[in-house]
């Protein structure tokens, strides 16, 4: 309507063609009307061009009061549209990196504890695996009677089970730790230049500390243990043997009576 009224003396093109690129940017791409709008813009574009290329006013009477202000007004379409876009485009960019670091921390992380899951574990090792050796300890836990927990008090306490065994592991590591869900009710600990002897500390804390948490279902308090395997290796690219053994050892002490580490 500005072109109309001013001949197409406003540059209000400026601000049409970066209304396109802006709805290119901003919408997502499964909006059917996208294309829509974009057509229609494409379409007011070029409508606003050839009004420029005729210099058709509905008022020309105006004309010598519009010329005497155009560039004014088309310096300030300029400013306005290049505002829109550097703006909207930052906006566009910050979104952008914000759904990145989701994607990665939902790709490296398990949804409900937190804690590293298993791709991204054997990814870190296989990276590591030409690393100077040199001794850590790893660790397979498994939440004690977890299906008759699941049975018992319903899924809803089982996974408060787990977010309470996750927030155990993850305050009693050390910093440079690495814990991990394996899957269902099994978690991997990692814990680089620790012998054996201190990650059996670390453990039989995290393991006390376990047994003390106070988890309810209708009154009824549900009790909470682990038991785990503890191997101590010096190469990390047998981590794999070594994850082995520990299991060999978590599978002993769920047959001999649970709630311990076997070592």
């Amino acid at each position: 309507m500005t072109e109309l009224i001013s001949g197409g003396h406003f540059g209000t093109l400026t601000f049409v063609i970066g209304m396109v690129a802006v709805i290119f940017f901003m919408l997502p791409y499964s909006n059917r009307k996208k294309h829509i709008y974009q057509l229609v813009g494409a379409a007011l574009a070029v409508a606003i061009s050839m009004i420029s290329v005729f210099n058709y006013s509905l008022y020309p009477e105006l004309m010598d009061l519009v010329l005497h202000h155009s560039s004014f007004v088309k310096v300030l379409n300029l400013i306005i549209t290049l505002f829109s876009l550097f703006y909207l485009t930052n906006l566009y960019l910050v979104e952008l990196r914000t759904t990145r670091e989701k994607l990665d921390y939902s790709s490296n992380h398990d949804m409900l504890t937190g804690l590293y899951n298993r791709r991204f574990f054997e990814s870190i090792m296989k990276r590591s695996k030409d690393e100077k050796e040199t001794s850590f300890s790893v660790a397979m836990l498994d939440v004690d009677d977890f299906k008759k927990i699941n049975d018992t008090h319903g899924h809803e306490t089982g996974d408060r089970v787990l977010a309470a065994v996750s927030k155990c592991i993850e305050s009693c590591l050390p910093q440079d730790a690495v814990a991990v869900r394996w899957g269902g009710e099994e978690f991997v600990l990692y814990l680089p230049q620790v012998e054996n002897s201190r990650a059996l500390e670390v453990l039989e804390t995290f393991r006390t500390k376990l047994s003390e948490q106070k988890i309810y279902h209708k009154g009824t308090r549900v009790a909470i243990t682990a038991t785990i395997g503890l191997c101590t290796g010096e190469s990390i690219a047998d981590y794999e043997e070594y994850l082995r053994q520990a299991d060999e050892k978590l599978y002993w002490g769920k047959k001999h009576g649970k709630n311990q580490i076997v070592k």
